[in-house]
C-alpha cells in the first residue's frame, strides 16, 4: 500500500491485490454504505495521517476509486474544505466554450482519462449555438485540468458570475456530471448521439 500526498488537500493511495485481500475489499463491490468498505477507508485514512500527514479532520471528503492492473486499485481522497486564498482560486468555476460536439466529446474524454480526480463537478449548457462547459477544478495549485481543457476549448473566464450567467441563459444539457457522462457514453468513439448545435 502506497500513500502519496499530492498536496495538503489531496491524497493518492495505491492498493495492490494483496492489500485489497487483507482489507476484504472487492473493487466491484466497494460502497461507502457497506460497513466493510467504511472500515477499510477509515483504516487507510488513519495510516495516511501517520505516514504522510493527510488529515481531513471534519471536512467533507470526495473519494474516487479506479481499478489498476493486477487486481489492485487507486483511491483519491480530496478534502473539500475551502482553501486559503494564498493557495489560489480553489473551487472557482471555469467556463469553456466548444465550437462543435466532436471537440467537446474528445476534450471531455481525454480530460476524464487524465484528470478526472482533479475535477469536482462539471455541467454542460448550450448557449447561442455554442456548448459551454462549466468546470469546478480541484487542482488549485497547478491547474493542470484547466490548462489541458484549454487545448480543446476557448476559456471564457472564471468565477461564480460567469457560471451563473451560463446557467441562467443557457439550455442545461448535463448537470454536475458532464465530463463523466460524456466519457462514459462516448469513450469508445461513438460520436453521433450528441447533436451538433443549431446554426
Amino acid at each position: 500500500m502506497d500513500f502519496t500526498l499530492i498536496h495538503e488537500n489531496k491524497l493518492k493511495v495505491i492498493l495492490s491485490a494483496e492489500d485489497m485481500l487483507s482489507l476484504e475489499l472487492d473493487y466491484d463491490e466497494m460502497d461507502y454504505t457497506d460497513p466493510t468498505t467504511r472500515k477499510a477507508l477509515l483504516y487507510l485514512l488513519e495510516n495516511a495521517k501517520n505516514q504522510v500527514g493527510f488529515s481531513p479532520r471534519k471536512a467533507k471528503l470526495f473519494i474516487e476509486v479506479y481499478p489498476c492492473e493486477g487486481g489492485g486499485c487507486v483511491l483519491y481522497f480530496t478534502n473539500l474544505r475551502t482553501p486559503a486564498r494564498t493557495a489560489g482560486p480553489g473551487m472557482e468555476p471555469v467556463v469553456f466554450a466548444f465550437d462543435d460536439a466532436d471537440t467537446l466529446i474528445e476534450g471531455a474524454c481525454k480530460v476524464f482519462e487524465r484528470y478526472s480526480h482533479r475535477i469536482y463537478k462539471s455541467s454542460l449548457y448550450l448557449l447561442e449555438g455554442v456548448y459551454r462547459l462549466v468546470v469546478f477544478p480541484l487542482d488549485y495549485s497547478d491547474r493542470l485540468s484547466v490548462y489541458f481543457l484549454s487545448e480543446y476549448a476557448e476559456k471564457l473566464g472564471e468565477g461564480e458570475m460567469l457560471a451563473a450567467f451560463t446557467e441562467e441563459h443557457g439550455e442545461e444539457l448535463i448537470r454536475d456530471t458532464a465530463i463523466d457522462t460524456l466519457a462514459e457514453h462516448f469513450g469508445e468513439g461513438e460520436r453521433d448521439v450528441l447533436a451538433a448545435p443549431p446554426e
